[in-house]
């Protein structure tokens, strides 16, 4: 289900800096999910969940009762179209690193994800010249290494950017289901390869209407 069609075909998005920001609304529908002290102040954002008739969640049948339809496009062009889910009951954690808190935002009120890279380089490998002794010694191979915030469009128009720390997220297609494919903060590609071939998630966009338009044209998968 290979199908190589730029990131505009699928999203249609402008610039997040030409939406109206309305961070304040969510963050008052959010409220504590764990008061104990030794942990940072989490908040949650409850799901505004459209009514049934709403196209852009409109159940398909999926094997998964709670899977959303949408597509995944990763960042060689493939795109897999299908019912997005993640972790039973277990909303998507985002850290906001200039507020210091968690918040948690259910998947239901997300129209997309993107990741957005803050940091990408090739690095070079390293051992330990021997036991004891904290000298580096570089082998003089290479790999790439990137660092990435996510930048969530919500259901209201507004937009929130920050840290995942490890989210997997899996995709129902009518024969099987992919994943998972984690949303981090950090991915360590495979020695002697480049930042080209290193695969990650370049959005997520949860809709019926994008679902059927990739699907009807899938002819590829990814494990």
């Amino acid at each position: 289900m290979l199908l190589w069609v730029s990131l505009q075909g699928i999203a249609g998005e402008t610039n997040p800096a030409s939406k109206p920001t309305n961070l304040g609304y969510w963050l008052g529908q959010a409220r504590p999910v764990d008061s104990a002290k030794t942990k940072p102040a989490e908040k949650h954002v409850k799901s505004q969940a459209p009514p049934a008739k709403n196209e852009r969640l409109a159940r398909v049948g999926f094997r998964r009762d709670d899977a959303l339809p949408g597509v995944v496009e990763f960042s060689d062009g493939l795109q897999l179209a299908g019912g997005i889910f993640t972790t039973r009951n277990k909303p998507l954690a985002l850290w906001i690193p200039q507020q210091k808190r968690w918040l948690r935002v259910p998947i239901a009120a997300v129209l997309s994800i993107s990741a957005v890279v803050v940091q990408q380089e090739m690095k070079l490998r390293w051992r330990w010249k021997a036991m004891g002794q904290p000298e580096r010694v570089y082998t003089g191979k290479s790999y790439p290494f990137r660092r990435f915030e996510w930048l969530l469009h919500l259901a209201d128009g507004s937009y929130i950017q920050g840290i995942i720390k490890g989210q997997p997220i899996w995709i129902e297609t009518p024969h099987e289901t992919s994943g998972p494919f984690i949303l981090h903060e950090r991915a360590k590609g495979k020695t002697g390869q480049s930042l080209a071939k290193q695969v990650y998630i370049r959005k997520i966009v949860i809709s019926r209407k994008m679902m059927d338009k990739v699907g009807n044209r899938q002819v590829g998968n990814r494990q």
